[in-house]
């Protein structure tokens, strides 16, 4: 009687995790990729030569219009570019400015090496700014915050 069951682990399994672990991006991918695909259709053009005007390879081509492809800003950019069309938007906001006491601004500085999702862990806040407020001298020596 043949063999139906292989001595050799079964890779379905690390496929799946790996699919699991990598859900996000690939979601975005796919959905970037359906839109390349429309475009390229809208406007009669081939892979072959919209990899030509990026500079990559057709097969490359191939591979990001499958949705398995985790592009990089330099090629989302050049893809952007030679269909004309916006594939991501970053939403514009002030990072680095917070407006404090109505006149004066405090720098915020993002550690994004540890970031954690909000609400993951309790944090405890630190400031380490060499912003002092100024004080205001009242009479009889009474200091109020400016």
């Amino acid at each position: 009687m043949n063999k139906i069951i292989s001595d050799e682990p079964a890779k379905w399994l690390e496929k799946a995790k790996w699919y699991e672990e990598n859900e996000e991006w690939l979601e975005k991918s796919a959905r970037i990729a359906i839109k390349i695909l429309h475009e390229l259709r809208a406007k009669k053009i081939t892979q072959k030569e919209l990899a030509d005007a990026i500079g990559v390879t057709a097969q490359y081509i191939n591979k990001v219009v499958k949705g398995g492809e985790n592009l990089g800003l330099e090629t989302i950019c050049k893809i952007e570019k030679a269909l004309g069309i916006n594939l991501i938007s970053v939403p514009q906001f002030e990072s680095n400015q917070a407006l404090f006491n109505g006149h004066s601004s405090m720098s915020v500085n993002i550690n994004r090496n540890n970031a954690q999702p909000i609400g993951s862990e309790k944090h405890t806040y630190h400031n380490k700014s060499k912003y002092q407020p100024e004080r205001e001298t009242l009479a009889k020596g009474e200091m109020l915050l400016a």
